[in-house]
């Protein structure tokens, strides 16, 4: 039975099967754990990509660009237990995405060509890998689909329902969100004028209040309990 449209629970327990695997193969002794602070970015659209992060603590969002129009989308979030961006694997051209911290992490770079080398000297590993792989582009192809028939009105409340999920609140209670516009269109697959627009509207009715160089959420509930709905007129 197939994987509903934003289960990625079949290829996530792949991935983690295949983490698995790798860590016996390879000599994770050389790669020590590396830390990233939330926001950073670690890998940037169109440059070589020569190492795959596995993540022990900690998330990475993977930002796919979409043309040069400035649209993107982001097509899947990495957790602990996983290896970041596996499709890289075999590949001998640029990357159009970028990979950004979206919560402190903890992981170790391993050289492709390590894990190649491992894959190509294990069937299983190889047969695991292409499993995984087929599986999260069957569950990344629907949620892109979903994704980009959305208004901006809904990518914009779904991007800051997750931002917000991410969160901690501050000691007096308050949610901000330290972010510039460039990194919010980003995460909303929307271009910059339109998350102004939206950013204001959003003002007036309430639901934030924007800040030099940062956003306060006054309503985080709505987001939570309202981000599929489209906005009433």
């Amino acid at each position: 039975m197939p994987a509903p449209e934003h289960d990625l629970s079949a290829s996530r327990a792949l991935n983690r099967q295949l983490v698995l695997r790798l860590k016996a193969c390879l000599p994770m002794e050389r790669f020590p754990p590396r830390q990233a602070a939330a926001g950073q970015t670690l890998h940037s659209a169109g440059d070589a990509l020569t190492q795959l992060p596995i993540i022990n603590r900690g998330c990475i969002e993977a930002i796919h660009f979409l043309g040069d129009d400035g649209h993107s989308i982001i097509p899947i979030t990495f957790n602990p237990g996983e290896m970041a961006f596996a499709s890289a694997l075999f590949c001998t051209t640029a990357i159009n995405v970028d990979l950004v911290v979206s919560k402190d992490l903890e992981a170790h770079w391993v050289p492709i060509r390590d894990i190649e080398q491992c894959l190509l000297g294990s069937a299983e590993l190889m047969v695991l890998t292409v499993r995984f792989l087929a599986q999260r582009l069957r569950e990344v192809q629907a949620r892109e689909r979903d994704w980009m028939a959305r208004g901006t009105h809904d990518r914009v409340c779904a991007a800051l329902a997750r931002i917000i999920n991410e969160t901690e609140l501050r000691p007096d209670g308050r949610v901000l969100i330290a972010a510039t516009h460039e990194h919010l269109s980003a995460r909303c697959g929307v271009s910059r004028p339109k998350l102004s627009r939206e950013l204001k509207a959003l003002e007036r009715s309430g639901r934030l209040k924007l800040l030099r160089g940062s956003v306060e959420v006054l309503d985080p509930e709505s987001f939570r309990t309202l981000r599929w709905l489209p906005r009433q007129p």
